[in-house]
């Protein structure tokens, strides 16, 4: 999405027939690497292996890739790094910043203490910022905010004590217990749900009536 459709060099055009330049794209100012994890999530495979469920091992693998990619192109080893998410971002761009700082930590200081030669095979990344674009970080408290949202806020969709106030506040607390439940039994059996439950019945209000909710304001 990111790369097609919003700040990479190229946009889709003609209906997916061909493409046509991004006149506001990032690479404009900057070096863009997009990436696909964790392992064979939308382009990127593997070869076997356990796989990868959870965003800390996540992160191990692109810190990982990382590495890999700053010894094919030495060139970019000195250049500020910067990590950038969107949405889902929310949650496994913090752990791969965590992963890239503490491993850049443990870099620079030896085991004992005191400073330490940095280690030929790994590369220090130059960790320079973090970008969140509508990050979910905490779906129960940003999932119960909603009725807020859209009936107190600045952009309010629907007035105070309407229907679909009520509604949306009903639902609301139905998610937030679904979501809780999927934090204290981790599964698929109880992570699914909350999923699939909370972005239709939450968000389709928005989308009934052309809106979006990360862009509210400017539709």
């Amino acid at each position: 999405m990111g790369l097609l459709f919003e700040l990479g060099p190229c946009t889709i055009a003609n209906e997916g027939e061909n493409t046509t330049v991004n006149d506001h794209g990032w690479n404009t100012y900057s070096n863009l690497l997009f990436l696909d994890q964790p392992a064979d999530v939308g382009y990127s495979y593997s070869s076997g292996g356990v796989p990868v469920d959870n965003s800390p091992v996540a992160a191990e693998d692109v810190y990982a890739f990382l590495q890999l990619f700053l010894s094919r192109y030495p060139e970019y080893e000195s250049a500020p790094f910067h990590v950038a998410g969107e949405s889902y971002g929310g949650t496994y761009v913090p752990h791969i910043v965590s992963e890239i700082h503490r491993r850049n930590k443990k870099l620079d200081v030896s085991d004992g203490g005191s400073p330490s030669t940095l280690r030929k095979d790994l590369k220090k990344i130059h960790l320079e910022s973090v970008i969140l674009a509508n990050g979910l970080t905490d779906p129960y408290v940003q999932f119960g905010k909603i009725p807020e949202y859209a009936c107190e806020g600045p952009y309010a969709l629907f007035k105070r004590g309407s229907p679909e106030c009520d509604s949306l506040r009903e639902k609301a607390r139905t998610c937030q217990r679904l979501i809780q439940n999927c934090y204290d039994f981790q599964s698929r059996l109880t992570c699914l749900p909350p999923t699939h439950y909370c972005t239709n019945q939450l968000f389709e209000p928005f989308s009934s009536q052309c809106q979006s909710i990360a862009y509210v304001n400017l539709l």
